[in-house]
């Protein structure tokens, strides 16, 4: 069902990461629009884009873990 493609190599990680904190970014800053008094760069904002950011990395970090304890190639 998933074999880690997306984690050999830290190219592709730091894509996806990239990728899913800019995700959480416009989904954060659309929640300051309706919710607070417009869209601006609060400290939710960031907190949230940063645990995205991190939280991504450090599944990329036990997949490859995995990955190499298996045998399987990763660089």
């Amino acid at each position: 069902m998933f074999d880690g493609r997306a984690f050999r190599s830290w190219g592709h990680v730091l894509f996806g990461a990239c990728l899913l904190s800019g995700l959480f970014f416009g989904l954060m800053l659309m929640t300051e629009e309706v919710v607070g008094g417009g869209a601006r760069l609060s400290r939710a904002v960031v907190a949230v884009t940063l645990a995205a950011f991190l939280g991504y990395l450090g599944t990329a970090w036990i997949v490859r873990r995995e990955m190499l304890s298996e045998g399987e190639e990763g660089r």
